[in-house]
């Protein structure tokens, strides 16, 4: 009696269970696992925890899933965008590091590499990071750590002398009379800041004409005023070194004696008044 031939197409991964569909999306548990693997870490350290941010989780799991679709690996993609500039056009205000790493599906192994080089190390375990977002595709994990601008600068009043101080180095530099703070010019920069920031502009006069000057008046400044702007900046050296390339003259004017600041979603305002 002839034999049933055997049949050669048996697909041996289907037979293995080795054909299980991809992870296309974020895995909910194993997103927590990773956070909690990390503060674990911390903990031990007595370090505060990091708080899940939603803006870093979404920036973190988009990067995930274009590195899963185009096959990359790294923290900015082939045309060279990063995710420290993802992050920032998507409204988050700080400083970021990202860490990325492919070739599982849960975080613990991830995780344990990381930690067992001290860059990275460094980086999970820094006392600046508070905020978290992290985002998975088929075993392509994306980490980003946040530094939020409120972690390094209590309040409006901090960061205004940490400004005031770093012009005055400048100006003494140039044996030019040392600025003192203005609540009048301060009010204006902050109404005029905040209105930049909702209305997504950067120019000293308003769209509707409102101008940096008509400002300073309007909260009681009495003497003459020019307004120095500049967006990015996350630190106030960073900002006065940004205002220093473009108004280094208004900045050094051996006329100005009051200044004005103000900071709003990585726009700063430097309102300069006379006598």
């Amino acid at each position: 009696m002839p034999q049933k031939p055997i049949d050669i197409n048996i697909d041996l991964n289907e037979q293995l269970g080795l054909n299980r569909p991809k992870q296309t999306g974020p895995d909910p548990k194993a997103l927590e696992r990773a956070q909690s693997l990390l503060n674990g870490e911390r903990g031990k350290l007595g370090l505060h925890l990091l708080q899940g941010v939603p803006t870093l989780f979404q920036v973190a799991q988009a990067h995930s899933d274009d590195m899963e679709k185009r096959g990359f690996l790294g923290d900015a993609t082939p045309e060279g965008d990063a995710v420290s500039d993802k992050v920032r056009r998507a409204g988050y205000e700080g400083r970021t590091e990202t860490l990325t790493a492919s070739g599982a599906e849960q975080p613990d192994g991830v995780l344990r590499e990381w930690l067992g080089q001290p860059q990275y190390q460094k980086l999970l375990l820094s006392e600046s990071m508070q905020h978290l977002g992290i985002g998975c595709n088929d075993g392509l994990w994306t980490v980003i750590l946040g530094a939020p601008a409120s972690a390094q600068l209590s309040d409006i009043r901090e960061l205004r002398a940490q400004v005031l101080r770093i012009v005055n180095d400048e100006r003494r530099r140039a044996s030019l009379t040392l600025l003192e703070l203005s609540d009048s010019l301060g009010t204006a920069a902050q109404a005029h800041c905040a209105d930049m920031a909702q209305r997504d502009y950067l120019a000293t006069t308003s769209p509707d004409g409102t101008s940096l000057a008509a400002r300073a008046q309007k909260a009681g400044f009495t003497g003459r005023s020019v307004g120095c702007l500049t967006k990015g900046p996350l630190t106030p050296e960073e900002a006065v070194a940004a205002v220093l390339r473009t108004s280094r003259g208004n900045l050094l004017h051996p006329e100005i004696r009051f200044l004005g600041v103000a900071h709003t979603a990585t726009r700063w305002t430097l309102l300069l008044g006379t006598k």
